[in-house]
């Protein structure tokens, strides 16, 4: 594998942001670096690609023209490139925090450089004094405290969800083919999601995000991290009201929000039985969609998945505020928890059929192990005999009409 990494530095003389050209032949390191580093590039869309920078000595830089890149690019299938966004270097391949880069820029040491697209109420809590919220002085109303409490319990269960750690999948195509949705997740997982969020994202729900944030906000209203909070909250639901602003494979203008994809898909396929208008609205976003029914659940999940970003943004801050009012006051709040917290055994027994193919597997063990003793032992084993006696075994179970009587 050839790898290319291209890496913005900063020339700390010339006070101007330039390239570096990086590349690394893997065959010709050793073996076990070699599969680390092609691993580490494999996981490139799972895990950290800061992780790469283990292996940045074992790159030269060397400069190719931009055009020869492409080439190389384009006629070999051995290329690779690589990035990392957030890392810069300075011009003797040290790395720069964004903070030296602004005191190098601007030679004021009280300079602060913000990665580009940073929203205003981050980089308002950044520049604030960050007074810590006095909890000792704090004083909620039993209403106050159940919001939070059920908020909290529902973010948590959220965080812990499939989809939420896995994501929304992949719309991909190929030849030209329809598009597809690949997801890591079941239809099942992404039903117990949306159940989730759902109590979130509603507005007639008591403890939604929302309503956790105006809380949280009334209580704090006079600290850093409540304005940070409420920014969150804003952008949430703006963002709602926004058009999705990227559509893989199709070029045209969008009628819907994703205010309006959200509320289809719950009220048509996941929390509602469709009524006439719910119908009609799903029926006309498809039709933006050239009827593709792959892209418009892709953007639905996608729309689901940014929202819940922003819950989990803001509502860490908030649940964590829950939890050291409770603990700090000594209060036992009657909030009901979740499902799983009061029966830890949901899921730990067998599946059906883990418990069909484990027991099948031991008699195939044991029966292997009868062959080959009737077989005066030879060498090699019993395993020798697996495939023989899971042969066997299949024959001896089948029913009459051919299949396995288990």
């Amino acid at each position: 594998m050839r790898l290319f990494w291209r890496i913005r530095y900063l020339d700390t003389c010339e006070k101007k942001f330039k390239d570096r050209d990086l590349w690394l032949e893997t065959d010709t390191l050793d073996n076990v670096t070699k599969t680390a580093i092609e691993l580490t590039y494999a996981l490139q869309d799972v895990k950290p690609r800061r992780e790469m920078l283990r292996y940045r000595n074992l790159f030269s830089e060397k400069s190719v023209p931009k055009d020869e890149v492409e080439s190389l690019s384009i006629s070999s299938n051995n290329i690779h490139s690589w990035y990392i966004p957030d890392y810069f270097e300075d011009e003797t391949g040290q790395e720069l925090s964004r903070k030296r880069m602004a005191t190098v820029l601007t030679d004021n040491s009280h300079a602060i450089m913000f990665p580009s697209g940073t929203k205003q109420y981050d980089i308002d809590y950044a520049i604030s004094d960050k007074r810590p919220i006095p909890i000792a002085q704090i004083s909620l109303s039993q209403d106050q405290l159940k919001v939070l409490g059920y908020f909290a319990r529902d973010l948590r269960e959220m965080l812990a969800s499939a989809f939420y750690k896995e994501g929304p999948g992949k719309l991909t195509s190929s030849s030209g083919s329809e598009p597809q949705l690949h997801t890591a997740i079941t239809d099942e997982e992404i039903r117990s999601f949306v159940i989730i969020f759902r109590r979130l994202y509603m507005n007639n729900e008591p403890a939604n995000f929302i309503k956790a944030v105006n809380v949280f906000g009334a209580a704090t209203s006079e600290y850093p991290i409540s304005k940070w909070v409420k920014g969150i909250a804003e952008e949430y639901q703006a963002e709602l009201n926004l058009k999705p602003d990227f559509v893989p494979f199709l070029e045209k203008d969008f009628i819907f929000t994703r205010k309006r994809l959200i509320d289809i898909f719950l009220y048509t396929q996941y929390v509602h039985q469709p009524d006439t208008t719910r119908m009609h609205q799903f029926k006309e976003c498809l039709s933006v969609v050239d009827n593709k029914k792959s892209i418009l659940t892709w953007l639905f999940l996608m729309a689901l998945y940014t929202g819940s970003l922003h819950m989990r943004n803001a509502g860490v801050v908030i649940a964590d505020f829950y939890d050291k009012y409770c603990q700090y006051h000594k209060i036992s709040t009657d909030i009901l928890a979740s499902v799983i917290n009061d029966n830890p055994g949901i899921g730990v027994l067998e599946k059906k059929n883990d418990q069909i193919d484990r027991l099948f597997q031991e008699k195939v063990e044991e029966l292997s192990m009868k062959i080959w003793i009737l077989n005066n032992r030879p060498s090699g084993g019993p395993t020798q005999f697996l495939n023989q006696a899971r042969e066997q075994l299949n024959v001896a179970m089948r029913s009459e009409n051919g299949k396995m009587s288990v």
